[in-house]
């Protein structure tokens, strides 16, 4: 059985890239557009009704507790619930969908609880989905060239692979796309372990989404998001469909929709060189609208200090005594979603003082320059690269992995900083006001069986 798998995946990996046909369908909130994106590229070709199907969607994360505006940042269940159909009509009957959040217990975060929030046990009852936590396995281990990481296993049994991600970009990848969704099929250890502090996350992710070689990709961009890939980013309504069996082809249509060059995207750029392929766009047929109509260019990057001691906010408030340098791509994201909530807290405790001589260190190979009061240690991973660092004056550690809010709330006032959890929680408040009384954001495209 084990053969026979890595056979399928090995078929999939070879599936030849000529000229590939990508759909480009505005959705316009007529679910009949999902069909069309699908049929205009044959998307169902290699399909018949005895496969094995699983739906990898985008969600990466998820929050019962505290305000969570959802556009841009997940998949719309709008697009899963009408893969489903097309599915079921096509006649298969053995579809699941697999994802695995960010898992933070504090504010019920796992996939399950995303599944319910979105109404995906209808899906169950009306259509026999079975829905998968790929968080909680079985995983498989897979050699690559040079490394290994551990697939869930249904990802690797499934027969057709429908890939559902959102039309985003990335502060560490630049885009979100295709190939990044399917980081999401890897244990827990094996994501940690993508953000390596010697290898570019983008070599991981390119060595996956070949291996797994999704046989159809729907770029769900009914919304999509600047500065992602979560919530503080801005979310924008562009009603596009993009959906190929050629996931490169999609993702480098999604990229210059994006309003970005392809040859700037590392893990796009490494699979063209490794399979001899264009980054111009000069392999694609696209069908359906012109993609020069479509083009939104969104940015990705946050912007940061010239002396890298904090995010230009720091600098407009006037904000000092504090070295607060950029994440890195060793960052995983978890630590990198509680990154952002220390941003917050920092400026909510800001008085008007400075603070007293204090640094923050994220990531796995960042090292204490030295000079300062307190170093704040955010993860078990800097803590780590910092044991016995001399350069430290009080070394102040925030375990975890990645640690919990209260943690994070509890040592930054032990140690002299007056952080409120209040002033992170009127902060996600405005993040979800942007889209209140806006027509245009529709929270039903978020439940299963809503219009």
């Amino acid at each position: 059985m084990q053969k026979e798998r890595f056979f399928n995946i090995l078929k999939r990996g070879c599936r030849k890239m000529e000229r590939a046909k990508v759909s480009l369908v505005k959705f316009n909130d007529d679910r009949r557009n999902i069909r069309r994106a699908v049929e205009m590229c044959d998307g169902f070709k290699e399909l018949t009704p005895s496969k094995r199907v699983l739906l990898k969607p985008n969600l990466v994360m998820w929050d019962e507790v505290l305000p969570f505006p959802k556009f841009g940042v997940i998949t719309t269940a709008v697009v899963v619930e009408e893969m489903v159909r097309l599915l079921q009509e096509h006649g298969c009957s053995d579809i699941a969908i697999g994802e695995a959040t960010t898992e933070d217990e504090s504010i019920n975060s796992e996939t399950e609880a995303a599944y319910r929030g979105m109404g995906f046990q209808q899906l169950e009852k009306k259509y026999g989905v079975k829905l998968l936590d790929l968080n909680r396995g079985p995983f498989e281990r897979v050699e690559f060239d040079g490394f290994s990481l551990d697939i869930a296993a249904p990802v690797l049994e499934a027969d057709f692979l429908i890939n559902l991600p959102v039309l985003k970009t990335h502060n560490t990848t630049r885009v979100s796309l295709g190939f990044k969704n399917l980081k999401g099929c890897l244990s827990r250890r094996s994501k940690i372990f993508c953000h390596h502090p010697e290898l570019p996350l983008d070599r991981f992710i390119q060595r996956l989404g070949e291996k797994l070689a999704p046989a159809l990709t729907l770029i769900d961009g009914i919304y999509a998001l600047d500065r992602g890939p979560a919530m503080n980013g801005t979310a924008h309504r562009a009603d596009i469909l993009i959906a190929s069996r050629d996931m490169f082809a999609a993702d480098v249509v999604g990229t210059m929709i994006l309003g970005m060059n392809p040859a700037d995207i590392g893990h796009l750029a490494e699979h063209a060189r490794r399979h001899g392929l264009p980054l111009d766009g000069s392999n694609v047929e696209i069908c359906g609208e012109e993609l020069s109509s479509l083009v939104r260019p969104l940015k990705w990057d946050w912007g940061w200090l010239e002396d890298n001691s904090g995010p230009t906010a720091f600098g407009r408030m006037g904000i000092s005594g504090v070295y607060y340098p950029k994440y890195d791509h060793t960052i995983c994201s978890g630590c990198s979603f509680l990154n952002n909530m220390i941003l917050i807290l920092l400026i909510g405790a800001y008085t008007g003082e400075p603070f007293d001589s204090i640094e923050f260190l994220t990531g796995k190979v960042a090292r204490s320059r030295g000079g300062y009061k307190k170093t704040f240690l955010f993860g078990n991973c800097i803590i780590r690269a910092n044991r016995d660092n001399p350069a430290i004056g009080e070394a102040v550690e925030i375990r975890g992995c990645p640690p919990r809010a209260e943690d994070i709330v509890r040592t930054l006032n032990e140690h002299g900083i007056r952080a409120d959890f209040n002033t992170y929680l009127q902060y996600r408040e405005s993040l979800a006001a942007r889209y209140r009384d806006q027509p245009q954001f529709r929270e039903e495209h978020f439940v299963v069986g809503e219009a």
